[in-house]
């Protein structure tokens, strides 16, 4: 006997429970706490690599940011590579100004630093040659503003031991004096003013990371994540007993990103093979491993900022550059989060290759990719 379904007039409806509605508030609440990636404390604002109402010259494929050094005039300073390398400052009124080229040719590497006064120095590599220039920014910053049309200084070039490419830079205010690292293994010196560098030490498998100690000392790193360090009329570089963190077995590739001396005495540093924050104190030796603050293996960039904080960012080849910050009174990490901006231009950073603090505490992060971009950003007010 087959059984005969009943007609669909006959079938009683079904009961479906009533569904609880979430309030549109909640809903923003949980995004932003929960399930929010970019930069999540603070402000951040971007900046194409142009001058206000100008063309562009800062084009695709040679505007990625490699250095930055704040000035005095409360401007910043920085070096770009790819197919050619650039010279620029940034400046609110005028936005990034290009002040001319350092190379023709492609340009892998480089860095920048502030001497006297508004003066920098910048150097490039293409993997073994490049140079080396200094310009002065003192009277072009913040003039020709009634015509939106800013000065620019000329650069002069700084000879280097055959033509040698410059990977690092460091500053001895005390001194006057300037040191650099090339692509060879030199370390050179150029005193304020002078034409020519001076070669004082040769540094073999040299990591491209340079640090100028309040004691007057230099610090580097080499191969296999291990410090050394020089001092003035020395004729060679001294190891230092003191390695680099990294994980068991990863030794032999084991190796130094960046370098930072403090106001408080150590110097802190960032590994390219675990992307793990270290401190070495220049009194005892003693090398001390404070963590990672991200599961990224890379540590690129790291600065002091007027909070008392450190920032830095994170980044393996292929990753996500994550900003973050280091709490030396409460030894805590946090993760900031992604770069990016949507005020005066709406971008997203994939890479970002240089940070620097400006003279009212602002960071300024630099956009190492095709298509470079300027970030500023402004932390949140630290109660006191």
């Amino acid at each position: 006997m087959t059984r005969r379904s009943p007609p669909p007039h006959e079938i009683a409806p079904r009961q479906v429970p009533p569904v609880d509605q979430v309030p549109p508030e909640a809903l923003t609440r949980y995004y932003y706490e929960s399930a929010y990636c970019w930069a999540n404390r603070g402000n951040l604002y971007g900046f194409p690599m142009a001058t206000e109402q100008s063309p562009p010259t800062l084009l695709e494929q040679e505007s990625a940011v490699i250095g930055l050094a704040p000035l005095e005039s409360g401007a910043v300073a920085g070096v770009t590579r790819g197919r050619r390398a650039h010279l620029f400052y940034f400046h609110f009124a005028y936005g990034v100004v290009d002040l001319g080229l350092l190379a023709e040719t492609e340009t892998r590497g480089g860095a920048i630093i502030r001497t006297r006064g508004d003066m920098v120095l910048a150097g490039w590599h293409d993997g073994a040659r490049g140079g080396l220039a200094r310009h002065d920014g003192f009277r072009e910053v913040g003039t020709g503003q009634e015509d939106f049309r800013p000065p620019i200084a000329p650069t002069t070039p700084i000879a280097t031991p055959a033509h040698e490419g410059i990977t690092a830079l460091a500053y001895d205010r005390t001194r006057g004096t300037a040191y650099g690292l090339t692509c060879c293994g030199r370390l050179v010196s150029l005193k304020d003013g002078a034409a020519r560098v001076q070669t004082v030490a040769a540094v073999e498998s040299a990591a491209p990371v340079l640090a100028a100690l309040p004691d007057g000392r230099l610090l580097g790193a080499g191969a296999e994540g291990r410090l050394w360090s020089w001092q003035p009329g020395a004729r060679r570089v001294t190891r230092l007993d003191a390695w680099a963190p990294c994980q068991s077995g990863k030794r032999y590739v084991a190796g130094v990103q960046c370098l930072l001396p403090t106001a408080r005495g150590p110097v802190y540093g960032g590994t390219s093979t675990d992307g793990y924050l270290f401190a070495w104190d220049p009194a005892s030796g003693r090398m001390t491993n404070l963590g990672k603050p991200d599961r990224q293996s890379g540590l690129r960039c790291l600065v002091e900022g007027r909070d008392g904080r450190l920032y830095g960012i994170v980044q393996e080849p292929g990753g996500l550059a994550h900003l973050f910050t280091w709490d030396p009174g409460e030894r805590s990490f946090a993760d900031i989060g992604l770069v990016g901006s949507s005020f005066p231009v709406q971008w997203n950073a994939w890479s970002i290759g240089a940070l620097a603090v400006g003279r009212q505490g602002e960071l300024y992060l630099g956009e190492d990719d095709a298509i470079g971009h300027l970030f500023v950003y402004y932390p949140p007010v630290r109660p006191q």
